[in-house]
This record gives structure tokens, sequence and C-alpha cells, in this order.
């Protein structure tokens, strides 16, 4: 007897999710899992080096830099880059695993598959990465005060650099995610919708504390390593 077998199609998970939704629900076997997990991983480290290269959060790389001579300015540039690349990995690895991980504990759901809607996840981060690069390159604006976020809002009410960060980690994208992420679950598991919500929510309200708490202490940390 055949095994039905889905070719796993990131695209037409957005643009046609209920009908690849029905596949990968149905599916026994999954096919182009590995070839989907390696671009991704190279267009993370792609995506976080080409915004080190341009100067994105160089900001305490940058301190001090008349005191500085080309070589060790470069070297510590160098150091910064490959900190980045660290860091996609990690970003990488935790979206798709540990995410994955955290819903399969509350979700009848298999974890290969839940690895696959949190590549569209990832596509999206991706996507909001790269919105930061023109608005910081052209208008020098930082992602935490991107248009496309609450950190703008927050800037209005309070100087505390953590609650701006926290606000700034939600965006539209952000906001997207957590639907889809939604729509993906209820469709896939037959925990009860409500439930879904609250879990999908409690998880990124921990992604984005933890992003704040990273962003507030970033400086500090680069100072450690350097």
């Amino acid at each position: 007897m055949n095994r039905m077998t889905y070719s796993v199609h990131l695209i037409k998970l957005f643009t046609s999710r209920d009908d690849h939704l029905f596949k990968l629900n149905e599916a026994e076997k999954l096919k182009n899992v590995w070839n989907l997990l390696f671009f991704l991983l190279g267009a993370t480290i792609l995506t976080y080096v080409w915004s080190a290269w341009l100067g994105l959060g160089t900001d305490a790389v940058s301190a001090n830099m008349s005191e500085l001579n080309r070589v060790e300015y470069e070297f510590r540039k160098a150091w910064f880059i490959i900190g980045r690349i660290v860091y996609a990995v990690l970003l990488f690895l935790f979206i798709l695993f540990i995410s994955s991980f955290f819903f399969w504990l509350f979700n009848n759901i298999s974890y290969k598959k839940l690895i696959i809607i949190q590549m569209n996840v990832l596509i999206v981060m991706i996507i909001e990465r790269l919105t930061w690069i023109p608005l910081m390159v052209y208008a020098g604006i930082d992602w935490y005060v991107s248009p496309l976020s609450f950190g703008v809002l927050a800037s209005y009410f309070t100087s505390f650099d953590w609650v701006i960060y926290f606000f700034g980690s939600i965006s539209i994208f952000q906001l997207f995610i957590i639907w889809y992420q939604v729509k993906c679950l209820s469709w896939l598991s037959r925990t009860k919708i409500g439930w879904i919500w609250v879990g999908v929510i409690f998880w990124h309200l921990l992604l984005w504390a933890g992003t704040s708490a990273l962003s507030y202490f970033d400086v500090y940390i680069i100072y450690l390593i350097r």
C-alpha cells in the first residue's frame, strides 16, 4: 500500500493554505524538507551578515572608533559579523526546533509537521528583518522604533529602554505570525481554538520579553566578549 507523500511547498502554504494544510495533515511521508532547511539556514545567515556589513547594530563596535587604527577596527567588525552568524544559526534552530517542541507538547501534531509550519514563520521573520535595512540605512530608524511596530508608540509614553524594545518586538509581521500559527495549529490539531490562542500568545510574550532582554543587554555583552 502506497504511503501518502507530501512535497513541502512553503509558498503554497501561504497562498493556498487550507488545501496544503489538508495535504500536510494527511501525509505520512514528507519530501523536500532537508532542501528547505538548508535554504532557510543560508537565507537567515545571509540576512544577518548583510545587515551587519551595512552597519546595523554596530553602535557598540563603533564606540571609541577614533582611538582604534584601521586594522583594530576591521578586526572588531569581523568578530561582530562572526557573532551575527552565530546568532543567525541560533535563531534558525530556536524558531524551527524549540518553538516546534513547545507547540508539540500541547498539541497532538507530528513534530516534523510543526517544523514545516515554523519554516513559514521563519520566512516572515526574515522578511521583517529585511525591512529593517532600508529603514536604518536611508532613514536612520532602529528596528525597535520601526513604523511597522508598536515601539514608536511606546517611546511617547516611556523612556525605559526595555519597555520600548518589548513593544518594538510587536510588529505587523509578528501579529501575522500569531494569526498564521493559530490557523495552522487549529487545522492540524484537535485542541480547542481558545487554548491554541492562549498557547501561541503566551509563547510570543516570552519571545518578545527575551528579545527585549537581549537587546537591552546587547551592548554589555559585546563589551564583555570583544
